[in-house]
């Protein structure tokens, strides 16, 4: 290539002052500073900008070797290769150390070529130096801020890849290659992303891709293409993920693979229970209506159409209610009236659902119970049962219970009359056998006629005494009881039942005993009728207690009232037949042959007369361990005042 005569006669030849004067300025642009040697290597030049503008430093380096140099951090470099190097006066580039400062660390560069003379004898070296410390900071910045990207990137659920503008792999993370085990040789840099959906394909990780690899790649192919493409993918067995494909701002795409098998597992088991809720509600005898707020249907099942008989026309999600409500007071499902005013009447009744309970008469006889429950979100819960056949049993159990009710007080008619009849042959029975006894018109002549008169009044007195605990039940359950209130002493009360009862319980073998406070209080009650509840409770007590049993009675009074306690030692109640016991003509053992006899009468006209005194009579027992019964007083019936501490004697009667 020639040149022009023009340009030729523009180059003129430096002189050698200028020529290296050049030289030196193309050295200064290209490092940071430079310097020479003589032939013993030690330092003849060093140019100032080692440690910035100052050029005092300069004067450590002059006439000395590079291992003599005594600056603060040369002590700590191994200058041994750059010896080694120097020593064989070969040129070295790029030789770099660390120099340690007040300031920091910096990373310098010194690179030098040996100087020989014509005759080739060695004379020195001449170098350059460069600061290679914002150079190396720039990188491990890059490279920290690489690493933190990459942590990063292996730290999200999710499997990542990235590939360029040109669609080649750039990287992925290790789910993504844990995912992708099987195609392990196609994820390094450089495959085509097409490559690696054909291997995912061939490997039939995806469930849709099998059978039909090649339909599937140009699928996926096509989605990847598109912007920013979503799809929900089965992979893997039964795991399910959702993936996701975004550009970068330079031409590549972050593609995203999420595990969504949780969820999709999730909305599996929902997707059953809603087709068994569906199925449960549809199959349930009672009908059901959800309305929202605003009073527009939510859901509902068969039963309830079944029930309500409504047009199918009227039903539907996000319906308002009113028509089917307006239809429905139309048919007269709510009784006579203005049905226009009877459907705003019950559309009202929605707005304060709670707790309300209304019933449905539909013309065919069909009754429907109308439950409505309020819900959270202000909508209004409704439950539809078919009552016909409970509202038809109630009827007869309400007849029924008429019919009992009558049979009752016949009952009660009946006995009370009959005893009214009986008492006047039986007073006579018993005032002739006592003429008998007395032989008040000379004597019978053999004795045993006597014993017959005898057992003639008794039996005449056991039933006398039957007839008028008849009597008794009968005004009780007519209300017609009233008491003779009195100013009572209870200790003589008391006293005058232990002497009533004192024959029998001896002729029986039963010790009777009294633990008894040494003052009572007096009480406003009903005298005979309080004698009656002790000598029915002592009466029984003697009854039921064996031969060489013990039968007590107890008192005491304070704040809580007055308690009189008759307890023995007898054969016992079992708790499940105590409310029996406690029951007009309940009897235990109702054989015909029972051990004990008796009407039955004895413990509810005790309990009748305590409850008409406002008390209460209570009973406790157990098989084989004796039975307590306590009268339970108010204390708004004690006339004396509190106070009187009970100091108890116990003694035989």
């Amino acid at each position: 290539m020639s040149r022009s005569p023009t340009a030729s006669r523009n180059l003129v030849p430096l002189a050698p002052a200028a020529e290296e004067e050049r030289l030196r300025a193309f050295a200064e642009i290209g490092s940071d500073w430079f310097w020479e040697k003589d032939a013993e290597l030690r330092f003849t030049y060093m140019s100032s900008a080692i440690d910035g503008p100052s050029s005092t430093f300069a004067t450590h380096f002059l006439g000395k070797r590079i291992d003599e140099v005594k600056l603060p951090g040369f002590d700590e470099v191994d200058w041994r290769p750059l010896l080694r190097a120097l020593d064989k006066r070969a040129p070295f580039r790029d030789f770099r150390f660390i120099r340690r400062t007040v300031d920091g660390i910096k990373h310098l560069a010194v690179s030098g070529m040996p100087i020989f003379d014509g005759t080739g004898r060695f004379v020195g070296y001449r170098g350059t130096g460069r600061d290679l410390t914002k150079e190396m900071l720039a990188e491990e910045r890059a490279a920290a801020a690489q690493s933190q990207l990459m942590a990063a990137i292996e730290t999200i659920p999710q499997c990542f890849l990235l590939v360029d503008a040109s669609d080649r792999l750039v990287l992925c993370n290790s789910r993504y290659r844990e995912l992708h085990a099987a195609l392990a040789e196609w994820l390094v840099p450089g495959t085509s992303f097409e490559e690696i959906v054909r291997a995912t394909a061939a490997a039939g990780l995806p469930e849709a891709a099998k059978g039909r690899v090649e339909d599937w790649v140009r699928e996926r192919m096509s989605r990847h293409r598109a912007a920013n493409p979503e799809t929900e993918e089965r992979q893997v067995g039964d795991r399910w993920f959702h993936i996701t494909e975004q550009r970068t701002h330079n031409g590549g795409t972050v593609v995203i693979h999420t595990d969504i098998t949780a969820l999709k597992r999730r909305e599996q088991e929902l997707a059953e229970k809603t087709a068994l809720l569906r199925a449960t509600l549809d199959n349930m005898e009672q009908g059901l209506l959800l309305l929202d707020a605003s009073f527009r249907i939510k859901m509902w099942n068969d039963r309830w159409l079944d029930l309500h008989d409504v047009p199918r026309e009227l039903i539907g999600v996000g319906r308002a209610i009113e028509p089917v409500i307006q239809f429905a007071a139309r048919r007269g499902d709510y009784g006579p009236g203005d049905p226009a005013l009877l459907a705003v009447r019950r559309i009202e009744q929605l707005r304060h659902p709670r707790g309300q309970v209304g019933e449905i008469n539909s013309g065919t006889g069909r009754v429907v119970e109308v439950r409505r429950s309020a819900m959270p979100d202000g909508g209004v819960l409704l439950t539809f049962a078919d009552v016909t056949e409970a509202k038809q049993v109630e009827t007869q159990l309400r007849r029924a219970k008429d019919e009992a009710e009558m049979a009752s007080r016949s009952k009660t008619e009946f006995l009370a009359n009959m005893s009214h009849e009986l008492r006047t042959p039986l007073n006579a029975v018993i005032g002739f056998s006592d003429i008998l006894i007395g032989q008040i018109f000379g004597p019978l002549g053999d004795s045993r006629y006597r014993d017959y008169a005898r057992d003639i009044r008794d039996s005449g007195q056991h039933l006398l005494n039957l007839i008028n605990d008849v009597l008794d039940v009968s005004k009780v359950e007519f209300g017609k009881v009233e008491l003779l209130e009195e100013t009572v002493d209870v200790m003589a009360i008391i006293e005058a039942c232990i002497r009533l009862m004192r024959e029998r319980a001896d002729t029986a073998g039963i010790r009777l005993l009294q633990e008894l406070p040494r003052a009572l209080p007096q009480i406003q009650a009903d005298s005979r009728r309080l004698k009656q509840i002790l000598l029915n409770l002592l009466s029984n007590a003697v009854k039921f207690t064996p031969p060489g049993g013990r039968v007590t009675i107890r008192a005491s009074d304070g704040a809580e009232g007055l308690r009189l306690v008759v307890e023995d030692s007898g054969i016992g109640i079992a708790p499940s037949d105590l409310e029996k016991a406690l029951r007009p003509f309940g009897q235990i053992d109702s054989r015909l042959a029972r051990k004990y006899q008796g009407t039955g009468l004895g413990l509810p006209l005790a309990r009748s007369m305590t409850e008409l005194h406002g008390g209460k009579l209570i009973l406790e027992s157990a098989p084989g361990r004796g039975t307590t019964a306590t009268v339970w007083l108010p204390p708004s019936r004690i006339l004396s005042p509190d106070g009187i501490l009970p100091r108890l004697a116990v003694s035989e009667v």
